[in-house]
C-alpha cells in the first residue's frame, strides 16, 4: 500500500485531501500540526508527506529539515502559496521534491504524487545517498514571476544552492542572469562571504586578465606600485560570476581552466601561486557550443562550465509573468520618484502583453520607469507608453519589407557583376562582402569600441577580432 501522510493544520483540506487520497487507493493519515507529524513520521515511516509551510508552532521549513535529517528517504511535497517564490527555493534547498500551489488542484496533486511513487520505484534498485544538508536560513532575492518556467528556475536555484558545482547561466540579454547568480549564492553556505563580479564583455582583454588574477608591482606601465589583488582573491571562500564569458580570449580561456581545476594561479608579474576556494558562477548570452564549433571557445571550458547549466527563458515564452514584473518595477519607481502609480490601464496592460520584449526583462523595467516619469496621473495610460511598444510589430514588418525591396536589387546586381567575370566562389565572395561591410558599419556606430560591436553584432569580442583580422578591417590605421 502507497502511503501518504498529509500535515496541516486546516481540517477542511485534510478531509478533502484524505477523500481524494483515498479514492485513488492511497492509504492515507493524517495530522494537525508539525510536533504531530514529526512523530507519525516516525512511527508511520510514510512514503510521501504533504507538507503545509504556514504550521501552528514549528514551521512547514523546520518539519522540512527535520524529516530529511532523520528520515531522507520519505519524500516531502510542500504545500505553499503559489507566488511564494522565497519559500520555494528555500523548500527546494532543504530537497523538498516538489510544492504544490494554492489554491490546491487536485490533478496537480494526482500528477506530483505518480512521480514521486515512480521516483520511489526507482530509488529502491539504486544505492542513492539522500543524506540532507543541515537548514539554513532564508534568503532573499529579486527574481520575480510564478509561470511554469520560473517555478522551474526557483526550483534549480534551491537545488545548486545546496552544492558548490560550477554553474552555467545561459539567457539573452535582460534576462536576469546576474539575479539568478545572486540568488544561488545567498542561498548557499557561502553567502555571508563576497559575491564579487566580473563582466567580460566591458574590459578589454588586457584589462580582464589583471581584473580577474591581480597584478604585481610594475607587472605592466600604469600598475599600481603596491600591485592589486584580482577579483579570485577578492572572492575567495565566496562566489564569483563570471558575466558574458564567452567574450573572453583564447589565452585568457587556458588561464581561467587552470584555476578552475587546481584552484591556484599566480597574479600578473608574478611568480608566488596563490591558493583560492572559490565557487565560479558564469553567464552568456551567445550560443558557447557554437562557439566551440567555430573554434573561437574551448570545448574543454565550455564542458567545464556545462556540468550544469540553467537556462533563463526570454520574455516572450512566459507573458504570464509581465502583470507581477509590473507591479514590482512600479514599487521600485515609486520610491525613487517620489509619486504614487496605482497602476496601469487596461488597454495599457494589452499593450504591453503583446509586444515581443527582444530586450526581455530589462527592457520592460526600462519601460515601466518611463512611462512612470512620463505619466500625469498615478495611473498609466497608453499615450505614456513608448512608441515601439504601440507599433513593435509593425516596425519590425515594415524594416523587413524595405530590408528585402531595397537590398535585394543590389544583391542581384553584384551576383550578376561577379558571375560575367566568370566567379565560380559566387557564395563565399557575397557572404564575405556583406560581412566586411556590415562590422565596419557597426565599428563606426560604436567609435570603434570593440566590446560594444561584438554586443552589437551578437556576437563574441573574440569572433569580431577574428573576422577583423580575416577583412584586414582596421590595418594601417584605417
Amino acid at each position: 500500500m502507497k502511503n501518504v501522510l498529509v500535515i496541516d493544520d486546516d481540517e477542511k483540506i485534510c478531509w478533502a485531501f484524505q477523500q481524494f487520497l483515498e479514492g485513488e487507493g492511497y492509504n492515507s493519515s493524517i495530522a494537525n500540526n508539525a510536533e504531530e507529524g514529526l512523530q507519525r513520521v516516525a512511527a508511520d515511516k510514510p512514503d510521501v508527506v504533504l507538507l503545509d509551510v504556514n504550521l501552528p508552532g514549528m514551521s512547514g521549513l523546520e518539519a522540512l529539515a527535520e524529516i530529511k535529517t532523520h528520515h531522507p528517504s520519505v519524500i516531502v511535497v510542500i504545500i505553499t502559496a503559489y507566488d511564494d517564490v522565497e519559500t520555494t527555493i528555500e523548500a527546494m534547498r532543504l530537497h523538498a521534491f516538489d510544492f504544490v500551489p494554492k489554491p490546491i488542484d487536485l490533478e496537480v496533486v494526482k500528477s506530483v504524487l505518480e512521480r514521486a511513487f515512480r521516483t520511489q520505484s526507482v530509488r529502491s534498485t539504486l544505492p542513492i545517498d539522500t543524506e540532507s544538508d543541515s537548514p539554513t536560513e532564508q534568503r532573499g532575492h529579486r527574481l520575480v514571476g510564478k509561470s511554469e518556467q520560473m517555478r522551474e528556475i526557483y526550483k534549480l536555484i534551491g537545488v545548486l544552492a545546496s552544492n558548490t558545482t560550477t554553474v552555467l547561466i545561459e539567457g539573452e540579454t535582460g534576462t536576469g542572469k546576474d539575479l539568478v547568480a545572486r540568488a544561488i549564492h545567498a542561498g548557499s553556505e557561502r553567502k555571508d562571504m563576497p559575491f564579487i563580479p566580473v563582466d567580460c564583455g566591458a574590459l578589454p582583454d588586457e584589462l580582464l586578465e589583471s581584473e580577474l588574477f591581480g597584478y604585481e608591482a610594475g607587472a605592466f606601465t600604469g600598475a599600481k606600485a603596491e600591485g592589486k589583488p584580482g577579483r579570485f582573491e577578492l572572492a575567495n571562500g565566496g562566489t564569483l560570476f563570471i558575466d558574458e564569458v564567452a567574450n573572453m580570449s583564447p589565452a585568457l580561456q587556458v588561464k581561467l581552466l587552470r584555476t578552475l581545476q587546481t584552484h591556484e594561479f599566480e597574479r600578473l608579474g608574478g611568480t608566488q601561486t596563490l591558493n583560492v576556494n572559490v565557487r565560479v558562477i558564469a553567464a552568456t548570452n551567445q550560443e558557447l557550443s557554437q562557439m566551440v564549433k567555430l573554434g573561437d571557445f574551448r570545448a574543454d571550458l565550455y564542458y567545464r562550465f556545462k556540468r550544469i547549466a540553467l537556462h533563463l527563458p526570454p520574455l516572450r515564452e512566459r507573458k504570464e509573468d509581465i502583470p507581477l514584473l509590473i507591479n514590482h518595477f512600479l514599487q521600485l519607481v515609486q520610491e525613487e520618484l517620489g509619486k504614487q502609480v496605482r497602476g496601469i490601464s487596461e488597454e495599457g496592460m494589452t499593450l504591453l502583453q503583446n509586444y515581443a520584449w527582444p530586450g526581455n526583462v530589462r527592457e520592460l523595467e526600462n519601460c515601466i520607469r518611463s512611462a512612470a516619469a512620463l505619466s500625469r496621473s498615478d495611473v498609466i495610460l497608453p499615450d505614456d507608453l513608448p512608441s515601439e511598444i504601440h507599433s513593435g510589430q509593425d516596425e519590425v514588418s515594415s524594416e523587413a519589407s524595405y530590408m528585402e525591396t531595397s537590398l535585394k536589387p543590389v544583391l542581384q546586381h553584384i551576383a550578376k557583376a561577379r558571375i560575367a567575370e566568370g566567379s565560380t566562389q559566387l557564395y563565399d565572395e557575397v557572404l564575405s562582402m556583406l560581412d566586411q561591410t556590415l562590422i565596419e558599419l557597426a565599428l563606426t556606430e560604436c567609435s570603434h569600441n570593440q566590446s560594444k560591436t561584438a554586443e552589437l553584432l551578437g556576437i563574441s569580442r573574440t569572433t569580431l577580432i577574428k573576422k577583423m583580422k580575416q577583412h584586414k578591417i582596421g590595418e594601417n590605421g584605417e
